[in-house]
């Protein structure tokens, strides 16, 4: 979800709920005609966007055209659905044509099977960034170059076989980099290949049958896992550290607060009794969203709860959502779990505003902010006293981690570190709505947040890191030999 305020201070709530209720595995379904059950699920989920997504009821044209040519071009395919790869390429492909991780579907896409190796972009080529030990068949060593897979240069494959199920728009920088660290697991959509071809350290070039193994044994997990902790970046837990004299690292993995909560409320006082010099760091890598309250209080914490909020509001935030009982729905859903026990008062008004919203008869009710205040021009906010800010973010800062951040963006002497995010979703408070083959759930947002940052625009660093974002050493003394750099004053 994303922003209420308890006085004053947001919420912003969404992909980490996602994620929650994702983890409740649905039984598989008794289907016998698949076509059928593609049919019937594409219609369903067309119908359903139609009235509950906050984009169609707002016109977004990022909405409103995938939808209208998903449905067209899913229909037309689901009659050509033979069997259960056939259902799941379609459906995936037709929610990935959003390209917004707030819209999402659950067809127990979990992870099958792999080829023992990972690759990952690295210096505008695609490397081994892992090969398993003791694998059946032969595989390239760490650093082998992908040339190309099945006859067809790698990025052709990437472009072709991964990136139309997948919701990361290819003009993001770290997409490529992204397909590529998916390419070799299975997830039932037959996108792995069968044979690379591979140049090695000495320049010779060599083919390697590709040898498929089960993901489904706890020891097999746990060092597919391991392997995937090489090239997927994560906070340090959340808390905080000394990174060197006069700097503070603070992790922030997510903004949930079932998962962090506690660790949170404890890190407050801690915060609030920091030296007014230096810097606090803010580590971002992998926050996939959830309340963003978590962090403004964060900020509340080291400069006090009325500048927290000029920080919250200034980014000329207007909140809709669609009103209808759906919608309505989901605010009680937020209002009754623990863990958002920070953001219930801001929830129920919303609440009441969309059942005025409904009673009224409009398709959208304005819960927070002012209309039109997303196109006044944001000022920037001199920071009144504390240590100075940095924030470390990655591709997988997403949803309220990216609020957050432009939060933290306001303040004028700020300085953002790290890699690009993928594109800006400006949805959340996300719905959940069964299918009607029983195989699955459709994800779907039902609020809308408009602010000066254009829909699926990137969240650039100031300064890229160029290495690793899994690497927590070498990336924590870039860091530090940056900050001293820069200096806590300017």
């Amino acid at each position: 979800m994303r922003l209420s305020r308890p006085p004053r201070l947001p919420r912003f709530l969404g992909a980490v709920f996602l994620a929650t209720v994702c983890a409740g595995a649905m039984a598989d379904p008794a289907v016998t005609d698949w076509a059928a059950a593609a049919r019937r699920d594409i219609a369903f989920a067309g119908a359903t966007m139609a009235t509950a997504h906050a984009g169609v009821a707002s016109g977004d044209q990022s909405v409103v055209v995938p939808l209208e040519t998903g449905l067209r071009l899913g229909l037309a395919e689901a009659e050509q659905v033979r069997d259960e790869q056939d259902y799941r390429r379609l459906m995936m492909r037709f929610i990935a044509g959003f390209g917004d991780p707030h819209t999402g579907i659950d067809i127990k896409q979990t992870i099958r099977g792999w080829t023992g190796m990972l690759v990952d972009g690295v210096d505008g080529r695609y490397r081994v960034a892992w090969s398993e030990p003791g694998w059946p068949s032969s595989l390239p060593p760490v650093g082998a170059i992908v040339d190309s897979c099945d006859g067809v240069w790698f990025g052709t494959w990437l472009k072709t076989q991964v990136a139309p199920f997948v919701s990361e728009s290819v003009e993001y920088p770290s997409t490529f980099s992204s397909l590529a660290r998916a390419v070799m697991l299975d997830r039932g959509l037959g996108w792995t290949p069968k044979a690379c071809t591979f140049t090695l350290a000495d320049g010779s070039r060599r083919s390697h049958t590709l040898s498929m193994q089960a993901a489904t044994e706890p020891d097999a997990r746990a060092r597919l896992l391991a392997a995937q902790r090489k090239v997927r970046a994560a906070a340090a837990p959340a808390g905080m550290r000394a990174l060197g004299a006069a700097k503070t690292w603070v992790g922030m993995p997510s903004f949930s607060g079932k998962q962090d909560g506690p660790a949170y409320e404890a890190l407050y006082p801690k915060l609030a009794a920091l030296p007014k010099s230096g810097w606090v760091v803010f580590d971002l890598r992998g926050n996939g969203g959830g309340d963003s309250s978590w962090g403004t209080r964060a900020l509340a914490a080291l400069f006090g709860a009325a500048y927290a909020d000029r920080l919250a509001q200034s980014g000329g935030l207007e909140k809709y959502m669609v009103a209808n009982p759906t919608s309505a729905d989901v605010l009680k859903r937020y209002i009754a779990a623990p863990e958002f026990a920070a953001s219930k008062a801001g929830n129920e008004a919303d609440l009441a505003k969309v059942e005025a919203a409904i009673g009224r008869g409009q398709k959208l009710a304005l819960v927070d902010g002012d209309a039109g205040a997303a196109e006044r021009p944001v000022p920037l906010l001199a920071r009144p006293h504390g240590p100075r800010i940095a924030a470390l973010i990655d591709r997988n800062c997403f949803s309220s981690c990216m609020n957050f951040l432009q939060q933290i963006r306001t303040i004028a002497d700020s300085v953002v570190l790290g890699e690009a995010t993928i594109g800006y979703s400006p949805f959340g408070e996300t719905m959940v709505a069964p299918l009607p083959s029983g195989g699955g759930r459709l994800f779907i947002p039902t609020a809308l947040y408009k602010t000066t940052q254009p829909t699926r625009a990137p969240f650039l660093p100031d300064l890229p890191y160029t290495g690793n974002m899994a690497d927590d050493a070498a990336l924590m003394r870039w860091v530090g030999a940056t900050l001293d750099k820069l200096g806590a004053r300017r």
